[in-house]
């Protein structure tokens, strides 16, 4: 078994940024959108319900960090380098996201974001080159409809059914 301190860590940023979201939330207005809800409920809503699911996986997995400290990493650096590249990839993923949301609107940025991010994973991960052509098309193909789809269906149910508009 081998030490890996990232997923605790991923864990305890997954606390930190949560609850600054929730603090944050509470800077939102208080007016009422759809009956007694408030812009704040959704991100706090998310935000309560993701620090209170990262609490038990930190704990599981400083205690599993936290079993094997003596043990000495056996990971190759290259398994070591592709989880760095996919961090750092899905961060400027991440910054690319924001910073194209209000231009671009809600449904082309995001189902651009989930579209890369699907492949750019894959790539990263190592898969992408195992695959034959006929493969890589299918996953091209899949990674397009599952972003397409997941961005038009969340803008309906924001808009239609819970009547918040998202930037179009």
């Amino acid at each position: 078994m081998q030490r890996d301190i990232g997923k605790p860590l991923f864990d305890l940023f997954l606390l930190i940024t949560s609850a600054a979201a929730f603090v944050a939330a509470t800077a939102l207005p208080s007016i009422e959108i759809v009956g007694d809800l408030s812009p704040a409920f959704f991100p706090k809503l998310l935000s309560g319900l993701i620090f209170l699911f990262a609490i038990p996986c930190l704990i599981k997995d400083f205690r599993e960090w936290w079993s094997v400290r003596s043990a000495v990493s056996t990971t190759p650096r290259s398994v070591k380098v592709r989880s760095v590249a996919q961090w750092l990839f899905i961060v400027a993923l991440l910054i690319g996201y924001m910073l194209a949301f209000e231009r671009l609107g809600y449904v082309v940025s995001t189902a651009s974001f989930t579209f890369c991010c699907v492949l750019g994973l894959v790539v990263l991960s190592g898969v992408w080159g195992e695959q034959s052509m006929a493969q890589r098309g299918k996953s091209v193909l899949g990674a397009l409809v599952f972003a397409v789809v997941l961005a038009v269906a969340v803008f309906y149910v924001f808009n239609d059914l819970f009547e918040i508009p998202l930037p179009a």
